[in-house]
């Protein structure tokens, strides 16, 4: 585990992707498995992928398929790596989350123990027109943040970081008003790391790192681009990483409308 120089400020570089369903031995999968890489992240979650594309080595949280969808075996909605190994593992099977879209655990980083929940929250057409067909639009979407505020995460107070496929941009753009601000009630009292217009980032992030107010970012965000250098494409989500340390945020909380 890393530990910090003296007067040289501690920090954990963590990551999210969704990465689309890459197969792992595809040129598409080769190049997003070099892609989330290449920052040398201390934690990363993947969402829409699978366990082949992380980073060699490391520890992994995988809480298994959405069995609400027919995919292949290996594809999971929702996973979570490190560097170091995990304790108290939650898989999300507590039947409070409609489809789980949820990992957690707590390992050790330059930061100490952290808490890290990798969620993939359903989008806004999860079971609309395929799947079950039993829901309208942001149905499932809302169900998944009501189950979450019942979860101990959602009342986390320190070292805490939930990071994933949230499907919502922050602040909302065409997303209903009412969905959205269910999300910033769900996570009242995180910010978030990824809200605004990013520095070199194509529109508003889906993908997004939230934390708690002991927490700040260390430095500017840094993306995971939707295509590489020689235009060969990547995922149609662009993903988000970023060095974190302790102390006073700078960002705006998650009542943040």
């Amino acid at each position: 585990m890393p530990v910090a120089a003296d007067n040289v400020q501690a920090t954990a570089r963590i990551g999210t992707w969704n990465v689309e369903w890459p197969a792992p031995d595809s040129e598409r999968g080769i190049r997003v498995a070099a892609a989330l890489n290449a920052p040398d992240c201390d934690i990363v979650c993947v969402t829409d992928g699978c366990a082949d594309i992380l980073p060699a080595g490391g520890h992994t949280i995988d809480g298994g398929p959405d069995c609400s969808y027919s995919h292949e075996e290996t594809r999971r909605n929702v996973l979570v790596w490190s560097k170091q190994p995990w304790a108290a593992v939650d898989i999300g099977d507590s039947g409070a989350l409609p489809g789980r879209g949820l990992v957690a655990g707590i390992t050790l980083t330059a930061l100490g123990p952290l808490t890290v929940v990798g969620v993939c929250i359903p989008w806004r057409d999860a079971h609309v027109r395929s799947g079950r067909k039993d829901r309208s639009q942001w149905q499932e979407h809302e169900a998944w943040l009501a189950g979450f505020e019942s979860l101990p995460y959602r009342h986390a107070k320190r070292r805490t970081v939930v990071l994933g496929d949230f499907n919502q941009r922050v602040p909302r753009r065409s997303q209903p008003k009412g969905v959205h601000a269910a999300l910033l009630h769900a996570f009242e009292g995180f910010s978030f790391a990824t809200a605004g217009d990013l520095e070199g980032a194509p529109g508003r992030a889906l993908d997004h790192i939230a934390h708690t107010p002991d927490m700040a970012p260390a430095g500017g965000i840094g993306l995971w681009p939707r295509e590489d250098c020689h235009d060969n494409r990547l995922s149609s989500h662009f993903g988000v990483w970023g060095d974190f340390a302790f102390g006073t945020t700078g960002m705006r909380p998650a009542r943040w409308a």
